[in-house]
């Protein structure tokens, strides 16, 4: 199991990796302000990100956690406040795009994953191969505007999993 924020599943949606993520993870799981930011408002919008992400809810391939606690002020926006108020809860993963919310989870000690992380770990798991690493490499940059040193990054660790 794994909670995705917003950023998370809309460049996931882009990058047709939701299939992926659902074979690393089993459960992938957005919360309620997730939902209401990127799928409803995305709908409202026009967004085929969210018209796709709404068929994958519906064929439960993604699943909507209500959170009933209590939020915490993190100076972060609602849904990364809820995913890792949810997953400091339930002791689960969580996929972070924002660097500062990152940062905060990991100050809860949570295991916190992002989308170059999670096309390694397929990669490395032999969930894909290294012709659709790079194809979600090159879609990752597409949508999520890495850094040049993070793509470096990326690639350097690739080659020590090879």
């Amino acid at each position: 199991m794994i909670k995705i924020d917003s950023s998370t599943l809309i460049i996931s949606l882009k990058m047709n990796f939701i299939e992926i993520l659902v074979q690393l993870y089993d459960d992938l799981i957005i919360t309620q302000a997730i939902y209401k930011e990127t799928i409803v408002k995305g709908k409202k919008k026009g967004k085929e990100e969210a018209i796709i992400g709404e068929k994958l809810i519906k064929a439960n391939k993604i699943k909507i956690h209500k959170i009933d606690e209590l939020l915490m002020d993190l100076k972060l926006g609602i849904g990364e406040t809820e995913i890792i108020r949810n997953s400091i809860d339930l002791g689960c993963l969580c996929m972070i795009e924002d660097k500062k919310a990152r940062k905060i989870a990991e100050n809860f000690n949570l295991d916190v994953r992002n989308i170059p992380i999670s096309i390694l770990e397929a990669f490395k798991n032999k969930i894909i191969d290294e012709s659709e690493f790079e194809e979600y490499l090159i879609k990752w940059v597409r949508y999520a505007s890495p850094s040049y040193d993070e793509v470096y990054f990326i690639k350097k660790i690739k080659e020590v999993l090879k």
